[in-house]
């Protein structure tokens, strides 16, 4: 009879009205009562809705007391007790079970919400203040995230302007921008380079990415081939990408003189016409007038200085590799005096899958086109974006970890560089003229926002021949800065002062 009577007790214990089950406050006499008529089960099913839970310390925790339990109930200890509450309840229990037997069989009190006191009540409990205080906290700290371990240069330092001009000599300026699409740059900054131009009374204006192709250079509707800068007096040429549309390429536009023997600036638009045995014969006289009007009256004085030395004598395409070629990387101006290349060199990737081509291919290569243009009598200077921040100077967070696996940062692309300069002796104008400037970049990401804060690289140069910081030469390495205002780009330009003597 008692054994049925606690059956029917058990079974009774899971219809409980919800008010029982909660009740807060009961003595413990009433338990020990309830445990005898009910039985075990049913009192370690009360008492998991109560604050003290001693029922594991006072009878033990068996599979029978927590089978009789929900598995709501199952999944409410396991929460307080911080362990998983997925899978069946077989497996709620056995989790339980573990838990209160590795903890001594006792069951966590349940947390009751803090609140915070008013300011009147805090003021004169400094002993329950400290005693909250001592007490651990609900929740785990976050982990504060470690400083960052690399160098933050972002302040431009000021470098002074080292050339003024002269009244015995020429300064040749030269202006070297990545314009990343120039059709982009036409049509979301008309004036940008005419201003450029003008402001800035360049002779010489060499652009990377272009991202030309020939049927956009002659298009009229472009107003690019023949049209763009002409009014300013410059002759333009183009070196398109004929392996990939929409990719690469190189321009530079030279500024129209008319030579002492008669002889003008030599047009050559693009890649193309520059194969070309003869000129288009459709060219009216009306052409050839127009651009006699057109040749530049320079604003500065000439000062005797021999005109045909400020004309190019060859202009010519590529680094004479076919498998460079493709890509329109590189334009090459010979003028009587020294010898300049555009170039654009590859860019490694975001994967760095272009890395061993650029490293291995594309610096040797090169150096050993550069080489072959250079004489006793004619300098040379490679300029344009080499793809390379050479060393902590040229990067605003140099030590940064991803710099390492970063195009343009990579150990393989600096080391190239390096070797590119120590084996024959080219040097960095720039870092020649101002050894000690910081936080003077040419590119910024811009889908980081990084310009205004001037978080950028350096990866613009012009790489001269040592005999141009030679004072006593015809043409002599004067200045060189950048400028950051210029708008239009994720790069800006750069510029080389050269003073051509008498």
């Amino acid at each position: 009879i008692i054994m049925m009577a606690r059956r029917s007790a058990n079974h009774y214990c899971t219809t409980i009205p919800l008010a029982v089950r909660r009740i807060r406050i009961i003595p413990s006499s009433l338990w020990i009562v309830t445990s005898l008529f009910l039985g075990r089960g049913s009192y370690a099913y009360i008492s998991s809705h109560t604050p003290s839970r001693r029922f594991f310390s006072l009878y033990g925790s068996t599979p029978n007391d927590l089978e009789r339990l929900r598995v709501l109930d199952l999944k409410e200890q396991l929460r307080e007790a911080g362990l998983k509450l997925s899978g069946r309840k077989s497996e709620l229990i056995e989790r339980l079970q573990l838990h209160y037997n590795r903890n001594d069989t006792t069951m966590p009190k349940r947390k009751s919400p803090r609140t915070k006191a008013p300011k009147e009540e805090e003021e004169g409990k400094e002993d329950d203040v400290k005693a909250t205080e001592e007490e651990p906290e609900l929740t785990p700290k976050k982990k504060k995230k470690k400083a960052s371990d690399h160098q933050r240069q972002t302040e431009r330092t000021e470098i002074p302007k080292l050339w003024n001009g002269s009244s015995d000599s020429y300064t040749f300026k030269i202006a070297s921008w990545n314009v990343a699409g120039l059709r982009a740059l036409m049509r979301n900054h008309p004036d940008a380079l005419p201003d450029l131009v003008q402001k800035h009374d360049l002779d010489v204006l060499c652009l990377q990415e272009i991202k030309l192709q020939e049927s956009h250079v002659d298009d009229p509707k472009l107003k690019i081939g023949g049209i763009l800068l002409h009014e300013e007096g410059y002759e333009g040429h183009y070196s398109c990408s004929t392996t990939k549309k929409g990719y690469s390429g190189t321009a530079v536009f030279v500024k129209k003189r008319s030579s002492t023997n008669g002889e003008k600036t030599k047009k050559q638009t693009s890649l193309s016409s520059f194969f070309t045995k003869a000129d288009k014969k459709d060219k009216s006289k009306k052409e050839d007038e127009n651009d006699t009007n057109n040749d530049t009256k320079d604003s500065r004085n000439i000062n005797n200085i021999d005109i045909n030395n400020l004309i190019p004598t060859n202009v010519s395409f590529g680094i004479g590799k076919k498998k460079h070629d493709g890509e329109g990387r590189s334009i090459t101006v010979e003028f009587p005096l020294f010898t300049m290349t555009n170039l654009y060199v590859p860019n490694s990737g975001q994967k760095l899958e272009r890395l061993l081509y650029r490293t291995k291919e594309w610096d040797v290569d090169l150096l050993e086109y550069m080489q072959s243009k250079e004489t006793p009598d004619k300098p040379i200077i490679w300029l344009g974006d080499l793809n390379v921040a050479h060393t902590a100077q040229e990067t605003w967070n140099e030590g940064a970890k991803h710099l390492v696996k970063s195009a343009g940062t990579t150990p393989e692309e600096r080391a190239s560089f390096t070797e590119q300069l120590s084996s024959t002796g080219y040097i960095d104008a720039f870092k020649q003229l101002h050894p000690d400037a910081l936080g003077h970049y040419t590119y910024w990401s811009q889908r980081a926002g990084n310009r205004c804060p001037n978080k950028g690289l350096r990866l613009d140069y012009f790489v001269c021949s040592p005999s141009l910081f030679e004072g006593d030469r015809n043409i002599v390495v004067r200045d060189c800065y950048m400028l950051p205002e210029q708008l239009g780009s994720d790069h800006c330009p750069i510029v080389l002062e050269l003073e051509i003597k008498k």
